[in-house]
C-alpha cells in the first residue's frame, strides 16, 4: 500500500532429517514498508518464485533492493503485465564494491568514494531539516543528480579502459553500470532512501543470533521464527520495547 518496498534476503541453516547430511539451507526473505512495518518470510529455498509469489501480480510501485536476479526477474514480470514495478539500487552495496577496490586504483576509487559521501552528506543534511519528500525529491534533483550523473560518465569511462574484467574494480564497474538506472530512482521519488541499509539493521539482530542457536531446528520452525523477527522488529521500529510488547 505504501507504494514503496525494501527487500533483502538472508541464509540461515535448518535441520531436515530429509535433506542429505541432515540439514539445509534456509532463508528469511525480508520486507519492509516506510512507515516501519518489516515482515520476515521463511522459505527453505531461495528461488525466484518465492519473492514473485509473496509481492503477488498486483503490485506497482518501487523495490529499494540489490542486484539479486529475482527483483530484477519480478520488475519484468510485472511489466509485461502491465503493471509498473521501479527499481531503486542500495548506493550502500555500490559503495562496498567500489571499497574492496581501493587498493587496485587508489586515485580513481578514492575519488570515486568521495562523490558518493557527498551524496551521503546531503541525505544527512536533509534528514537533519526533517525534509518532506517533495523537498528531498527537488533537493535531490538539483544537487544529487549531477553528482550521479558525473559518476555515471566516470563508471563509463572507466569501463572502456584496460581493467581487467576479473579485478575487483573491473567486478565493481560491472555492478555498478548493471544499476545506472536503478541508481537514478531515488532522485525523484523522496520517499525513497538513498540505500537498503534499514532493512539490513532489521536482519543485522538474527544474523548475530545465528552463531548462538546456529540453526533453524526445522523447516516448520522456520515460521515461526518468522513471525517472531516480525512482531520484535516491527515493534522497535515504532519505538516500542520488544521485551515490553511481549
Amino acid at each position: 500500500a505504501d507504494g514503496v518496498v525494501a527487500c533483502d534476503e538472508t541464509p540461515v541453516r535448518c535441520l531436515d532429517r530429509s535433506a542429505p547430511g541432515g540439514s539445509r539451507q534456509g532463508y528469511f526473505w525480508v520486507y519492509r514498508g516506510l512507515t516501519g512495518d518489516v515482515i520476515f518470510d521463511w522459505q527453505t529455498s531461495r528461488e525466484h518464485r518465492h519473492f514473485a509469489e509473496w509481492m503477488g501480480d498486483d503490485y506497482e510501485g518501487t523495490l529499494l533492493c540489490d542486484a539479486y536476479q529475482a527483483y530484477i526477474n519480478y520488475c519484468e514480470l510485472q511489466s509485461r503485465r502491465g503493471r509498473k514495478v521501479r527499481r531503486a539500487a542500495c548506493l550502500a552495496h555500490i559503495r562496498r564494491k567500489f571499497e574492496a577496490a581501493i587498493e587496485e586504483r587508489p586515485g580513481v576509487v578514492a575519488w570515486i568514494l568521495k562523490q558518493i559521501r557527498t551524496l551521503y552528506r546531503i541525505e544527512r543534511e536533509l534528514n537533519e531539516h526533517g525534509a518532506s519528500a517533495e523537498v528531498r525529491a527537488r533537493v535531490r534533483q538539483n544537487r544529487s543528480g549531477p553528482i550521479i550523473r558525473l559518476l555515471e560518465k566516470a563508471f563509463l569511462h572507466l569501463s572502456a579502459t584496460a581493467i581487467r574484467p576479473r579485478s575487483r574494480l573491473g567486478k565493481a564497474l560491472r555492478y555498478v553500470l548493471g544499476q545506472r538506472e536503478a541508481m537514478k530512482t531515488y532522485l525523484d521519488d523522496g520517499r525513497v532512501a538513498i540505500d537498503n541499509n534499514h532493512t539490513e539493521r532489521d536482519i543485522r539482530p538474527g544474523v548475530v543470533g545465528r552463531k548462538n542457536w546456529l540453526f533453524i531446528g526445522h523447516p516448520e520452525a522456520g515460521d515461526r521464527a518468522a513471525a517472531l523477527y516480525s512482531l520484535l522488529n516491527s515493534a522497535r521500529n515504532h519505538g516500542v520495547d520488544p521485551q515490553a510488547y511481549l
